[in-house]
């Protein structure tokens, strides 16, 4: 939900976009212990290639998005094809950290209106942490305790009950709490109804005059997507003993968001 947001998607896209993908990567993919879904890199990338194109238009938004999932699908099987996977070796780990490391500051100040109740209307990284800081007396009371105790939540309960998946605790115990204590009320902001149901599946359609510029986003998305797929599987390769084959994770790659296109998602 938080990526799809991060996007510019309505919630359900996210859950949609975390489905399909998920089961085409299990099926297809070499690594054992890698999770594929929306991720903080593809979805920077995707809000900034899209945008622009659809120029506020939603649906065209939506439609764009679905095609450029399905391009960057092809991209990533036509690269396993051509045994691109090699490409794996030539990554240069400091320089995707710090790449990685970027996206996630981004983030962090991206979120910075949620947690702490003000608007936050700059941009760049600078500029908003000046804002930030400059705006901390206009916090919301309850939004900025509901932010902490969830932070609280997920800091304390991995030391008490390491097999708990903390996040996902931290976030029932704040829907929870919201509901229970009425948080609305006192002005806590919610992420509102989410339709119910699976998604619709069907072909993404587009401008075809689009179809360059969304080429290029495509093979920018396939790039990231494999570098970052491929520096944690091997991680998980290296700590649990195992090879894996990095062709057969790009045609994989490529099938996961083949599926997030033809099921209304986005690039995973």
């Amino acid at each position: 939900i938080a990526y799809a947001g991060l996007a510019g998607f309505r919630p359900e896209i996210g859950l949609y976009s975390s489905l399909l993908p998920l089961v085409a990567y299990a099926i297809f993919g070499s690594s054992r212990q890698l999770i594929v879904g929306p991720d903080a890199a593809t979805c920077a990338v995707i809000a900034a290639a899209v945008a622009p194109l659809a120029a506020g238009d939603e649906v065209a938004y939506a439609s764009l998005s679905a095609m450029l999932a399905l391009l960057t699908g092809l991209i990533c099987i036509a690269a396993s094809f051509l045994r691109l996977g090699a490409l794996a070796d030539f990554l240069s780990r400091p320089i995707l950290v710090g790449f990685l490391n970027g996206v996630a500051l981004s983030i962090i100040l991206g979120q910075a209106d949620k947690i702490f109740g003000f608007a936050v209307v700059e941009s760049g990284i600078l500029a908003r942490l000046v804002e930030i800081f400059g705006k901390l007396g206009e916090s919301h009371g309850p939004t900025l305790a509901v932010a902490a105790g969830t932070f609280l939540v997920m800091v304390i309960a991995p030391r008490l009950l390491p097999w708990l998946p903390a996040a996902l605790v931290g976030m029932t115990l704040a829907g929870a709490a919201v509901f229970l204590f009425h948080l609305t009320g006192f002005g806590v902001k919610t992420v509102g109804p989410v339709p119910g149901g699976l998604p619709a599946f069907a072909l993404p359609g587009a401008n075809l005059a689009l179809l360059p510029s969304l080429l290029a986003e495509a093979a920018g998305l396939a790039l990231i997507s494999f570098s970052s797929l491929m520096l944690t599987a091997r991680s998980f390769a290296t700590k649990n003993g195992y090879d894996i084959q990095p062709d057969q994770d790009f045609a994989a790659l490529g099938l996961a968001n083949a599926a997030s296109a033809v099921s209304q998602g986005f690039a995973v």
